[in-house]
């Protein structure tokens, strides 16, 4: 299968994927939405790169149970990693909107300024377009004020915070895994 073949599914199938994605994800479950698309798209492409392309109503079938198998995917990948993102988030929240840089760090004492030390590592550690989106959120700015800033769309900009959230989560969650301390 051809990059122009692929396209040309794309085109073809794009309602039916979202329609199959609109019924069989989660609401909370609204910024991966994208991702989703894309597993389905990339499912297809490596089902049938080495055979004959679906056609018509038998392509639409294969794309809409796909997507609706990656929607199950997703959801349970959520429930997974719902408590790790929730305890994240929680500590957010306990050491302040304001991530400060290391100087405040170093100013502060206690368990209170080791938690915003070990947020602000961990930040500091998130690829590039989550660290950025979630630097500015953390720093008060709303999500219009961020898509403005960076030049991107406000779903762009939720969507990152998201999958930010997520990266957080599960590398918190692995840290404190190998310290010990789950």
């Amino acid at each position: 299968m051809t990059e122009a073949e692929l396209a040309q599914v794309i085109e073809a199938s794009k309602q039916t994927v979202l329609r199959a994605i609109q019924s069989n994800l989660p609401g909370e479950q609204h910024a991966s939405v994208e991702d989703v698309a894309q597993e389905t798209y990339l499912r297809y492409f490596l089902a049938f790169r080495n055979k004959q392309a679906l056609q018509g109503d038998d392509l639409q079938r294969w794309l809409y149970v796909a997507a609706r198998n990656e929607c199950r995917r997703a959801a349970r990948k959520n429930r997974r990693e719902g408590f790790a993102l929730f305890r994240f988030d929680w500590t957010f929240r306990k050491s302040s909107l304001a991530i400060p840089d290391s100087a405040a760090i170093e100013s502060e004492s206690g368990e209170f300024a080791e938690s915003k030390a070990r947020v602000r590592l961990h930040v500091d550690r998130m690829p590039e377009p989550f660290r950025e989106a979630t630097l500015l959120r953390l720093k008060g700015m709303k999500m219009a004020e961020i898509a403005r800033s960076l030049g991107i769309s406000a779903g762009t900009v939720k969507s990152r915070l998201a999958r930010g959230r997520e990266w957080l989560a599960r590398y918190t969650n692995a840290n404190a895994n190998e310290e010990g301390r789950i």
